[in-house]
């Protein structure tokens, strides 16, 4: 094994690439970012201390690991708190958690630029042509209204709650930007049940329209790998597109087939039957939008147009700097990276995503350096340019919420 530039811990493990890429990014990521949330990794990382320690042969081990797992549990209620969308009355908290995200993205790219060279990245910065901004900005305005539409038609299927026009819109904004929505459910249950729903139905559209959004992205990944691999392509790898060709179809299937078979079973049922009743429903929200096509075109168009438009400022951010990659194989390194989206990420995936699609769209084709730049440039324009939109609509979204305190509780509902 080779060490990299003399940092501690940091190996190449020869025939691996992507682990040796996708390591070393975390070595060098995490030391940048180590001064932004290294006091809250110090607390768990002790936890877990204790926690190996008394499972390495204490004698009062069960004692201690009991004692452990309640400390994480706090912990981790402290972070869901601080993740939820109560933040959003508390007006000195969006600016840092913006500046948060911010931190943990350049973090990423500058851990990763470490691992390539910052020479190459250098070499790459001397490339750039400002013109493909343009139409990067051009790709995300077209994103943001497939979006507008494909939230509204989850919102609505099979008698949903429907939402005045200007607060549909402030949601949606807050969703697209990601970093108000902070894992997408707890804003969008938020606004659903300001619109009358109650706490089951609210927690069902939410997954829904969390399953909506991978479930495009799927369907156009297949498509897209079907593509490749029919026109002999040499880059994605099989590796890529073999998993995108075969897997999701079934998949979809399956899923269908299990929500009509098992969800009245488990609805209002307690425990892990009710929560996984309430996936199941999430799901026949899904299968309702593709079974009536023509009553909800729009929603099925406005999310393709999302991730189509998605995609493209991600292409349009590597042209940016002198390449201009095959659209099927970044098609499908984007798909593959996107381990979840900006509204179901915790702050829109700050730092993962930075971290995981320049790995990804580089398996399919692009120079590392070129990926890890035109990523960022993709990451971080949305952030700061949905930024003014957020905060103008958060006077909105309070509103919601003062309206959804004072209203008597919703009586539970069960989706048809």
């Amino acid at each position: 094994m080779a060490h990299v530039r003399g940092s501690p811990g940091a190996t190449f493990l020869p025939g691996r690439p992507a682990a040796n890429i996708l390591g070393c990014g975390l070595v060098g990521g995490g030391r940048l970012a180590n001064g932004l949330a290294g006091r809250q990794i110090g607390l768990w990382a002790g936890g877990g201390g204790r926690l190996a320690c008394g499972l390495a042969g204490e004698a009062d081990w069960p004692a201690r690991l009991g004692a452990d797992v309640s400390v994480m549990r706090m912990r981790w209620s402290r972070i869901s708190r601080a993740l939820s969308a109560h933040y959003l009355e508390r007006r000195a908290r969006v600016p840092v958690l913006l500046v948060a995200a911010a931190t943990l993205d350049l973090a990423a790219g500058a851990g990763l630029a470490y691992v390539v060279g910052f020479g190459q990245v250098r070499a790459v910065l001397g490339d750039f042509q400002g013109g493909w901004i343009a139409a990067l900005l051009g790709a995300l305005l077209v994103s943001a209204v497939g979006y507008y539409y494909a939230y509204r038609g989850v919102f609505r299927v099979d008698g949903g709650p429907r939402l005045p026009r200007r607060e549909l819109l402030a949601v949606a904004a807050a969703g697209f930007g990601g970093h108000l929505a902070h894992g997408g459910g707890p804003l969008d249950q938020y606004a659903l049940r300001a619109a009358g729903a109650d706490e089951d139905q609210a927690k069902v559209r939410a997954a829904g329209l969390a399953g909506m959004e991978h479930g495009v992205l799927a369907i156009i990944g297949t498509g897209t790998a079907i593509a490749v691999l029919a026109l002999g392509l040499g880059k994605p790898p099989a590796s890529f597109t073999i998993p995108w060709a075969v897997l999701p179809v079934p998949g979809f299937l399956i899923a269908f087939w299990a929500a009509e078979r098992y969800r009245c079973r488990l609805h209002g049922q307690p425990g892990w039957r009710g929560r996984a009743g309430i996936f199941l429903d999430s799901i026949h929200v899904i299968r309702e939008l593709f079974a009536h096509p023509l009553r909800w075109w729009p929603a099925i168009l406005g999310m393709a147009l999302f991730w189509a438009a998605d995609a493209f400022a991600a292409w349009a951010g590597l042209a940016a700097f002198g390449f201009q990659m095959n659209a099927a194989a970044l098609y499908v390194g984007f798909a593959t990276g996107m381990l979840f989206t900006r509204r179901t990420g915790p702050l829109a995936g700050a730092g993962i995503l930075a971290l995981m699609l320049p790995v990804t769209i580089s398996g399919c084709g692009a120079p590392f350096a070129v990926a890890i730049v035109g990523v960022i440039v993709y990451r971080v324009l949305p952030l700061w340019l949905s930024t003014p939109v957020s905060l103008f609509v958060l006077p909105t979204l309070r509103q919601m919420g003062r309206r959804q305190a004072a209203q008597p509780p919703a009586r539970t509902q069960r989706t048809r």
